[in-house]
Order: C-alpha cells, then structure tokens, then sequence
C-alpha cells in the first residue's frame, strides 16, 4: 500500500507542476485576449501531451498491466477524426449520490489509447483524449483542476438535457479552433457501490428494463438517453464514428466487473491498478463496435436499450468465460490484439519531469521547500485515501476522490436523517 501512495503522490506532484508552470499561464494568457482560441488548444494539447506519459506511467505500466482490442483499425480511426466513445459503467463505481459519467480507470485507459502513436501493429495518430465527467471531479485537487483548466472536459451537474447547453458550447470550441479529440461518454449517467441506495437504483433499472420488453441487465446499468444525443454533434463536422465501447477488467483469470449485485464484484481504481506491483496486475479487454448514428438519432431509447442489452450479454459471456476458466484459451483470447506501449518514451518523459522539477527548484533555491513538499503530499495522500476507506470504499478515480465523496456521503447521511 505504501507503493500505492508513492505512486499517486508522483501522480500529484507531477500534475501540479505541470498545471502551475504550463497550464495556468496558458489559461490567462487566453482570458486576457492574448492567446487566439486555435493557438491556446494547441498549446493546450501539447501540454496534455507532455503529462499524459507520467499519468499512466505508473498505475498502467509498471504495475504490469495489459491492454487489449477487438478491433484495432477502428480504434485507430477514432484517432484521425473527431469522434464519440460511448462506454459501459459496468467496470466503474462511485457512489449513487452523484450523478456521475466519470470513469475510475476508463479516464486512464482512453488516455493511454490516445496517446499511442503505435496500437498493435497499427501506426496511428496521437489524439487529444476528452471526457463528459460529473462537476465534482473538477474540484478535485491536481487532476480535477488539470482536466478543467488545461483539458477543458465537459462537467455536468444534471442530466445530459439539462446540460445540453454546456456540451453544446464545449464542442464548438474545439470544432472552430480545428482541433481533433476523442471524446468519452458514459449514458449510464450513475455508477453504482454496494449501498443501501445503490442497490435500489439496480432494481430500479432492472424494472425499466422489464417495462420496456428487455430482460434485466446484470451487469450495466440501463442507459439515460434523454439528451444524450445532443453528443452527436461532436461527430457531426467531420463524419466521424461513433462507437460503442466494452471494457473488461480481469485479475486472476477472474472478472472484476462481474454481476453488479454480486459480492465479488471488484471495482479498479488507480490503487487496483498499482498493486500489480508485486501482485495480480489487472489485464484490461477493450472491446468497440461501430454505431449508426442515423439509428441513433431516429429512436434514441430503443437504440441505446439495443445497444446495452448487446453489452450486458457480452460481459455475461466474460463471466461464463472467466468462471469457465477458458477466458485465456486461444479461442476466446485469439479475437484480441495487445496494444503495447513504448515503454522507453515513458520512462524519459518520467525522468524529464523529475529533472525538470529539480532543477526549477535548484534555480530558485528551494530544494528543501520541494523535498518537504513531496513528503507533505505523501501524507497528505495516504491519509486522505486511508480515511476514505476507512468509511467505505476504494474510489479513487482521481486522488483524494476517495477520502472526499466519502466525507461528502457521510454528511449528506446525516442531513437526510435530521442529525
């Protein structure tokens, strides 16, 4: 566990320094008229490319675990356009009190994908990755400020309807600055945990499901699909796809995100993620199939309903596969492609960070004042995440995310009941 915090404190510290020094003057520079719209996304995305190696650095590749497509010609096309990614929850938690469309480790694995220049034997183009996330996430320290000042994602505190303005004006930025992105989605709009309101909402999806002539899922959530079309635009200028996105997580030949009603369902966040150090490292399958967006706009309920009935039956086959213990033969396994990274190119950008901040701190002679820093953010993070746990459970998407929600779900516990 103390590798963990090491991990996410790096994490931390590489962040903020990127976001202080980079990121934050970029930012005024824009607001005050100085930077055009089209020069400060460039900017923007060069900076999100001199960040995204150390994210993942750590928690995806040291930990030693390994990603995998069905399709890797699509995904790689994803990457030359504008285009729409629209995700399971299945594999992602958070607590039934917000409404959420941010992934735990989704965010990390779409970075990663969006990043690589090279997927399988695929060359492919480098593409800022971007994501429709719940408001609270860009309050988070370090990364959540990061994803809003310099990643400039999507945050919504309603329904897509409600929101839609929001999205809308995001978009067009980045259509009239010309600039490419991939863009995440999650329809299921709230991911579940294993409390007494978690629970209800699971049976109050599997009722919808009955009422509209579906069987239950057991593994995702039921989509909300009200205004969550106005996404489309996204792909709308440039033809470009929008694809349904399957993911599964599994450790042990056992997987992760199995029946949501299930007690062995295990939900990876980056501390899942960096225990395969000296562990299990978790093997993560990606699995795409292209959406019709003509189907889509036409009857957006059925269609998503269609669409998510697919993902449920797919991830019921995992589960027969993994309890079969056929989930790594040739025959299941041989549908997947491994998506290397440059392993190289990760560690340079890691030691490039770590010299850089070294040597802002000898220039302006604060050595110790960054030493101290380091350990104050250790603590800070080791306590943050060990309360959090303590009260619940692991959701760090983004750290300090866990020890926040929880404190944040304690008090509105007591409010509800008068205390």
């Amino acid at each position: 566990m103390m590798y963990c915090h090491f991990s996410v404190a790096l994490l931390c510290l590489n962040v903020a320094f990127d976001l202080f020094v980079f990121g934050l003057p970029a930012f005024f520079f824009h607001k005050l008229g100085l930077l055009p719209d089209k020069l400060y996304m460039t900017i923007t995305t060069a900076i999100i490319n001199w960040t995204t190696p150390v994210v993942f650095f750590m928690p995806m590749v040291v930990s030693g675990s390994k990603l995998y497509c069905n399709d890797v010609a699509l995904l790689a096309e994803c990457k030359y356009k504008d285009s729409l990614l629209l995700s399971n929850h299945g594999s992602t938690k958070t607590i039934s009190l917000f409404t959420s469309n941010q992934k735990r480790v989704d965010w990390m694995v779409g970075m990663f994908v969006g990043y690589s220049k090279q997927l399988s034997s695929v060359s492919c183009k480098r593409i800022r990755v971007g994501f429709v996330c719940e408001a609270l996430i860009q309050f988070m320290p370090w990364i959540g400020w990061y994803r809003k000042i310099v990643a400039n994602d999507i945050f919504v505190s309603r329904s897509f309807k409600q929101d839609a303005p929001t999205i809308q004006k995001n978009i067009e930025e980045f259509h009239n600055a010309d600039e490419r992105r991939m863009l995440f989605l999650s329809p299921e709009g709230v991911v579940v945990d294993f409390g007494q309101k978690d629970v209800e909402y699971i049976y109050a999806c599997r009722k919808f499901c009955l009422d509209h002539g579906y069987q239950p899922f057991d593994y995702i959530l039921s989509p909300r699909y009200k205004g969550s079309m106005c996404l489309l635009q996204q792909v709308q200028k440039c033809s470009g796809p929008v694809i349904s996105v399957c993911i599964a997580y599994v450790r042990d030949g056992k997987l992760l995100n199995c029946r949501l009603l299930s007690p062995d369902r295990v939900v990876a966040d980056i501390y899942t993620l960096n225990q395969g150090v000296g562990g299990s490292p978790v093997d993560i399958y990606i699995h795409l199939k292209r959406i019709d967006a003509t189907k889509a706009r036409a009857d957006a309920k059925k269609f998503m309903m269609e669409n998510y009935s697919e993902k449920n039956k797919l991830m019921m086959e995992w589960d027969r596969q993994t309890l079969a213990g056929t989930a790594s033969s040739e025959g299941w396994h041989s549908q997947f492609s491994l998506l290397k990274c440059n392993l190289l190119e990760c560690v340079v950008y890691q030691i490039c960070h770590a010299a850089l901040i070294i040597l802002v701190a000898i220039k302006f002679d604060c050595l110790c004042t960054l030493l101290h820093t380091c350990g104050y953010l250790f603590g800070v993070v080791a306590s943050c995440y060990t309360i959090g746990w303590a009260m619940g459970n692991s959701m760090e998407s983004v750290p300090f995310e866990t020890g926040i929600k929880s404190i944040s779900l304690l008090l509105q516990t007591k409010k509800s009941k008068g205390i």
